[in-house]
């Protein structure tokens, strides 16, 4: 689909006609927002607005329906000035919608984590040496999980 500055569409293809259930004759010069449901018409309004505003391209992820779908939002450049975005959508497994809802589901249980290693890591001047050494232990590996959740969430896109 190719949308205009001003996030109304300019055009879309049959395929995506189709997986959309929107009509090309219907749909070009109304809004972008008018094609899509709930966080799906966010995010494409968003990534419009970043492109068209000169930070580059956009990855995020829709669903639609049953669907989901990941998306890369590109600018269209002519003469230095950016006069619309070419929204790709490409159908993702339905396995990421897990691995998506898993992520979300370590959000709670990491940050109670966090809290106790912190709140641990506060008396550690009481502790013996050798729990030290352990709440250390557990500070690294809790690092190690925030920047492994930091890349999944980069990766799918819920950020």
């Amino acid at each position: 689909m190719v949308g205009d500055p001003d996030g109304r569409v300019v055009y879309m293809n049959p395929c995506f006609e189709e997986g959309f259930a929107a009509k090309s004759e219907d749909s070009i010069g109304l809004s972008l927002a008018n094609l899509f449901d709930g966080g799906a018409r966010e995010a494409v309004l968003r990534a419009v607005a970043r492109v068209c505003g000169g930070e580059g391209s956009a990855h995020f992820r829709i669903r639609e329906g049953e669907s989901a779908y990941a998306a890369l939002a590109s600018p269209i450049v002519a003469e230095a000035d950016r006069v619309g975005v070419i929204i790709l959508l490409t159908d993702e497994p339905a396995g990421e919608d897990r691995i998506m809802a898993f992520q979300r589901d370590l959000q709670e249980p990491l940050k109670e984590l966090s809290s106790a290693v912190r709140t641990i890591a506060g008396q550690v001047d009481l502790l013996p040496s050798k729990v030290r050494g352990c709440v250390d232990d557990a500070r690294l590996a809790l690092e190690k999980v925030r920047r492994a959740d930091d890349v999944l969430q980069r990766r799918m896109g819920s950020r």
